[in-house]
């Protein structure tokens, strides 16, 4: 295996519209999307389990990040779903560290690696408002030791008593203060900082 991973999804309601999937690729890469619907509830649970739907669909049989996430884009736009609107990030991993990305209107995931910090935010519109919106992606090399955070505004956007929001700079320095934990303790050590900071913030990290 050349990569370790791990994730959670912590709804604020019973249903939410956040969303996020692992796949194993044809070629032997590895694939991920994270996703955000607007608004909250089972309609945007619903979205979401239909954008997961199409993303199978369409990955399993297409090795570039921008042509799935634009056929995901015309999937939502045709299904007329008024007012309803996603973000999405999505990205494929080779063994030898290459990545490709695209990002439709989701914060931008950070790759933290030891001397300085990225954020991906190549890509385009947010899903489901035009048609015919177009998507760019971009390829970045990983080195060993290099960390992938993606995450909802729930993470980044999560409040404290005095009105303060979390930040990605407290995200990166909490990264940083946990490297080379494995990833299923550096998960649960963001998790464990952005409650310290707000006890009820509740989101999306891979």
């Amino acid at each position: 295996t050349f990569f370790s991973t791990a994730g959670t999804s912590v709804p604020c309601r019973s249903v939410g519209g956040d969303f996020f999937d692992y796949i194993e690729l044809p070629d032997g890469q590895f694939g991920f999307i994270l996703g955000d619907v607007a608004g909250k509830g089972p309609p945007a649970a619903l979205l979401a389990a239909m954008a997961l739907g199409m993303f199978d669909a369409e990955s399993s049989h297409q090795s570039r990040c921008a042509p799935v996430l634009a056929k995901l884009n015309r999937g939502v736009v045709k299904r007329g779903i008024s007012g309803r609107f996603l973000t999405a990030f999505y990205a494929t991993l080779a063994a030898d560290g290459s990545l490709l990305f695209s990002n439709a209107g989701h914060n931008a995931p950070l790759l933290i690696g030891a001397t300085e910090v990225r954020r991906l935010e190549t890509g385009g519109l947010v899903l489901g408002m035009f048609e015919d919106a177009t998507f760019e992606e971009e390829a970045v090399k990983l080195a060993p030791g290099d960390v992938i955070v993606a995450f909802s505004d729930g993470v980044s956007e999560a409040m404290n008593e005095a009105d303060e929001e979390y930040t990605d700079e407290r995200l990166i320095a909490a990264v940083h203060a946990n490297r080379g934990r494995p990833p299923e303790a550096l998960l649960e050590a963001l998790l464990a900082d952005v409650r310290g900071a707000h006890p009820d913030a509740l989101a999306d990290v891979v």
